[in-house]
């Protein structure tokens, strides 16, 4: 009965779903500025990504510095060098959309 059904395959984890837990060394955020050129302000060092129950919760020291209650409205990709990730959506924290690009403290290999 094998040879004509297809096994069903399992979803893959959405990249924030894999950084579940991940350490990180710093933190910035990303944004234009008033004459519409690109930049980086450093948020903090040490912290976390937490991405459990559907939830996005960036940590940075002591602080909440990203929040989203929706884990689909989160816009998350590695950078090329893989040793960081950038987070975009919306952030409970600031009240508006945000981009927030986080560098891990080792080398995430999964």
């Amino acid at each position: 009965m094998g040879l004509f059904f297809k096994k069903k395959k399992e979803k893959e984890p959405s990249v924030a779903e894999r950084l579940n837990g991940t350490e990180t060394l710093y933190m910035a955020r990303r944004y234009v500025d008033e004459n519409g050129n690109p930049q980086e302000d450093g948020i903090g060092k040490g912290g976390r990504i937490n991405t459990a129950n559907g939830h996005v919760i960036l940590t940075c020291g002591d602080r909440d510095v990203f929040v989203n209650g929706d884990i689909s409205s989160v816009r998350c990709g590695e950078l090329m060098s893989l040793n960081g990730a950038i987070f975009s959506g919306f952030n409970e924290v600031t009240g508006k959309e945000d981009t927030v690009v986080v560098y891990y403290a080792a080398l995430f290999r999964s």
